[in-house]
């Protein structure tokens, strides 16, 4: 089903519209009862499956109809940890992956010698060519000179992390860095992890820059319209008036990069005008003092003459939060100033914290919640299955970055460790660095001095096409992916991804059968002598869970015990205490307590800053797997938009063809313009940049222009993180007419 609206609808309307689909599906979840039973029933024959989706982190359950091979309706499965009311757009277009052959990768593939392009070879080859490479690199230079990075979701990463293992290689990097590894660095050392905002709970919540209406579930939109109708306060803050700031009680329309100088405002007037929660001030932090002395000079007019926020709307924004708390929270999410987007990130994310602390919210119902006890799934039987032993040496980068987590984070220093010599020979599975870590150009141009690039995914993208072997996988619909983990608030769960359909191209194959495959090439093969369903069947004997029961039911409690609301937060950092003065972040070079630190680029006279952030249909990579249903609902992915007023000054009216102006090239686009958003900024969605691809590339995967195409690559030198968002374009009228007869 593709849901459809007009261009130019308010988004205040599309929610509503959204919410009447809401009803029509929960009237299809009373229609079709018998269905959503039979989906209790694994049935081979793909009538109906309980399944979850493959297009993000979030997993959501859906009973997968099947008619004549093909998926004809996705239905809720009521009790699933992950259950929505239905999958989301992104969610809805991968239902027919398995049958969009544009760009499709249906053999495997090696790079001609020549390079002009490539050739299909059998598995046998390619098994065999790649492993000798492979083994050439842990020779010559050892197996510290292999890496390999995972994209989201990657499926089959017990078989990746295996592979690795066995080749004696400590490198693989997670994608999920290249979002969050400053907000998760700045979490992390400020409180000792990264706390999830209690919406069902709070009173008042304050976003960054992160709009759950236009990039998250369905579950998440309903979550928040429920929180609206309860009465929570809901105050955004974001460059853009987002899907979700137009829902907001407050929108705060922050100047790009500038997020931290109004939470500092906001921590200015808790203190000064004695706000914040002194009882747990005192008893869980320390240097409060020190910190309070810091604070005096960030009033409410200084944080607006840097953010350009209004003081009375800063004084009246902290004044609401204390009046809730501690059942109020500054979001933790990782979208805007405090994923990886600026130089001040990481510092943003310490203002976070710092808030979220004066308002005593840490560990309390409706606040920031502490974290879930960790749910921890099985292992194979080393006694019955030879383990590799895990390598002892650091993962490329950990030295460089020393406070980044080594497990979520890094993934975005791979090219430093290229550059640097160290790192000779990659593994890409399910992912794209060469387009989503940073400027494409200069990524490309860094992978192609690798000794060997294989790449492991469905369809071409950039990496694909600069690499030496390209591997076909399979959709998630077409193979069992095994046992999953949901662990929060409210869940301590584990689920089975079932396979909905069978595999429709005889020449792909599922990741786990390719890292086997290889690992036998390699001579390692003793090492995948197991069966999925041993893995799933030692991964959830622990919680005592029956596993053909547990693909039947698709879900099952673990009886892990959940995080508790009492108000005692959970503190995992020496001396058990929140240091407001930290030596930690001095000895970093930010500064005992999180003071102001202006973005690395500021635009100057005539330029703006080109913002990104997601749409429903365009988030991420997502954007060109759903870019048929984006076109469909008259989405133009080659628009940016552009302030009303700053248009109009320079003569440049709506839909009008312009340039975009950077050091890094010039390109053509359409302006949507809008009242809606900071003058000094541009908007253009979270995708990738087109350019590098090629607009001739053809398939969906020629998309015009993206944020990165016009952003230089800059790594951040506290996490590694590629700052994709320090950029400054100029835009230029085509002065001829015909030129602009688009």
């Amino acid at each position: 089903m593709t849901l459809g609206l007009p261009r130019g609808v308010a988004v205040r309307e599309a929610f509503w519209v959204w919410g009447l689909v809401a009803g029509l599906l929960a009237c299809c979840v009373w229609l079709m009862k018998g269905v959503i039973e039979m989906a209790s029933a694994v049935k081979r024959d793909g009538r109906a499956v309980v399944t979850t989706c493959g297009g993000c982190y979030a997993d959501c359950a859906f009973a997968a109809h099947v008619e004549d091979g093909r998926v004809v309706a996705e239905l809720p499965v009521p009790g699933h940890p992950c259950a929505a009311r239905a999958l989301c757009a992104r969610g809805r277009h991968r239902l027919v992956m398995p049958f969009d052959e544009r760009d499709r990768i249906l053999h495997p593939m090696r790079r001609r010698a020549d390079g002009s392009g490539f050739d299909a070879i059998s598995w046998d080859e390619a098994f065999a060519q790649i492993a000798e490479r492979l083994l050439g690199i842990v020779d010559e230079r050892g197996p510290r000179a292999l890496g390999m990075t995972l994209g989201v979701p990657s499926f089959d990463r017990y078989w990746a992390y295996r592979l690795m293992h066995a080749l004696g290689s400590p490198n693989v990097y997670g994608a999920d860095g290249a979002c969050e590894v400053s907000r998760l660095t700045g979490w992390e050392h400020s409180l000792g992890y990264s706390p999830a905002s209690d919406l069902a709970h709070t009173d008042c919540i304050m976003y960054l820059g992160r709009s759950i209406v236009d990039s998250s579930t369905m579950g998440a939109v309903d979550a928040l319209n429920d929180a609206r109708r309860r009465g929570t306060k809901i105050i955004v803050v974001d460059p853009r008036r987002s899907g979700s700031a137009a829902l907001a009680d407050r929108w705060l329309r922050v100047r790009p990069g500038c997020d931290l100088a109004l939470l500092l405002g906001i921590a200015h007037v808790l203190i000064v005008e004695g706000l914040y929660d002194r009882e747990f001030v005192a008893r869980y932090t320390t240097g409060f003092d020190e910190l309070a002395q810091t604070a005096a000079v960030w009033t409410p007019e200084w944080a607006e003459s840097m953010c350009d926020v209004p003081a009375a709307e800063i004084v009246a924004t902290a004044r609401d939060l204390a009046a809730a708390a501690p059942a109020a929270v500054v979001d933790a999410g990782f979208h805007g100033g405090i994923g990886i987007a600026y130089a001040n990130s990481t510092q943003t994310a310490r203002a976070i914290c710092l808030v979220d602390v004066l308002l005593g919210c840490i560990g309390h119902a409706g606040g920031a919640l502490n974290p879930p006890t960790p749910l921890s799934l099985g292992d194979l039987d080393p006694t019955r299955f030879a383990t590799p032993p895990v390598p002892r040496e650091p993962k490329l980068g950990s030295e460089r970055y020393p406070l980044v987590d080594p497990v979520r984070g890094l993934c975005t220093t791979i090219g430093q460790s290229i550059l640097a010599g160290d790192l000779r020979g990659l593994i890409v599975y399910a992912s794209n660095p060469g387009a989503g870590y940073g400027n494409a150009q200069a990524w490309l141009g860094i992978l192609q001095q690798l000794d060997l690039l294989v790449t492991i995914d469905i369809r071409w993208s950039e990496t694909a096409r600069a690499s030496d072997f390209v591997l076909p996988d399979v959709t998630y619909l077409e193979a069992d992916r095994g046992v999953g983990t949901v662990v929060g608030a409210n869940d301590a769960r584990v689920f089975y991804r079932n396979a909905v359909l069978p595999v429709q191209h005889d020449d792909t194959r599922p990741g786990r059968e390719i890292f086997a495959g290889l690992a036998q090439a390699c001579g390692v093969g003793e090492y995948f002598q197991f069966t999925p369903d041993d893995l799933a069947a030692a991964q959830v004997a622990p919680f005592g869970i029956n596993l053909d029961e547990l693909k039947e039911r698709g879900w099952a409690d673990t009886g892990v015990a959940l995080p508790s609301r009492t108000g005692e937060p959970v503190i995992p950092l020496a001396g058990g205490k929140i240091a407001l003065a930290s030596d930690v972040w001095e000895r970093a070079g930010l500064g005992r307590v999180p003071n102001w630190i202006a973005p690395m680029v500021e635009p100057g006279p005539g330029m703006f800053r080109l913002i990104s952030g997601n749409r429903p249909f365009e988030s991420h990579t997502s954007r060109r797997l759903a870019a048929a249903g984006a076109a469909e609902m008259g989405s133009d992915l080659d628009a940016v938009q552009m302030n009303a007023d700053v248009a109009a000054r320079m003569g440049i009216a709506d839909g009008e063809v312009v340039e975009l102006v950077s050091d890094m090239g010039r390109d053509r686009v359409r302006v949507e313009t809008t009242p809606y958003l900071h003058p000094a900024c541009i908007f253009t969605s979270a995708a990738p940049g087109g350019r590098s691809f090629g607009a001739d590339a053809g398939g969906v995967q020629a998309l015009g222009v993206g944020p990165l195409d016009h952003t230089p690559l800059r790594w951040d030198p506290l996490t590694g993180a590629a700052l994709t968002q320090e950029n400054a374009v100029r835009v230029e009228k085509i002065v001829a007419r015909e030129d602009n007869d688009e």
